[in-house]
């Protein structure tokens, strides 16, 4: 049953980068997936009022890249295995 509240993420999670901005410097990295590394926490949430805005997360890619961008929730979606 979807409750509709999303999962959290956790190391080692798989994941694919959506990254729906038009330009930007990560934009070559939409689509990718990989492997979640590293978890940090801000307070970027009190700003925005979405408290998920307070993780960043590292993804080390399937090719073996890791970007040097910390990606937010919003830019990740979980593939289920």
């Amino acid at each position: 049953m979807n409750t509709g509240i999303a999962q959290a993420f956790q190391k080692g999670d798989r994941v694919k980068l959506i990254l729906d901005k038009e330009t930007g410097p990560d934009t070559h990295l939409h689509g990718k997936a990989g492997e979640i590394i590293e978890i940090n926490f801000d307070d970027a949430g009190s700003a925005t009022g979405n408290s998920e805005d307070n993780f960043m997360y590292t993804v080390k890619l399937d090719n073996g890249e890791v970007p040097e961008l910390h990606f937010r929730r919003h830019d990740l979606k979980k593939i289920e295995s």
